[in-house]
């Protein structure tokens, strides 16, 4: 069974996906040089840890991005793996 992901339309309504809506997402993010050959990487965090980033890339003149693929090469380095984020 394959699964279909819905779109939120222009109406505020979410629609499923058809070959429009997916092409209008990848214009969207052909739109975003800076996204090319990257991936959504989501995951779930305590409201305390995503203030503490926030706050750290402040006083670091960053971003919460730089400090997160810093983080991710680290972990990466620790467990012996090349840094490739």
């Amino acid at each position: 069974m394959s699964k279909q992901r819905a779109t939120l339309g222009a109406t505020g309504v979410f629609a499923p996906a058809t070959p429009a809506n997916k092409q209008a997402a990848q214009t969207k993010t052909l739109a975003r040089p800076d996204r090319a050959g990257r991936a959504p990487l989501p995951f779930w965090s305590t409201a305390p840890a995503k203030k503490q980033l926030r706050l750290l890339a402040a006083e670091n003149d960053t971003t919460q991005q730089d400090l997160m693929t810093e983080a991710l090469n680290l972990l990466f380095q620790k467990y012996g793996k090349p840094p490739i984020a």
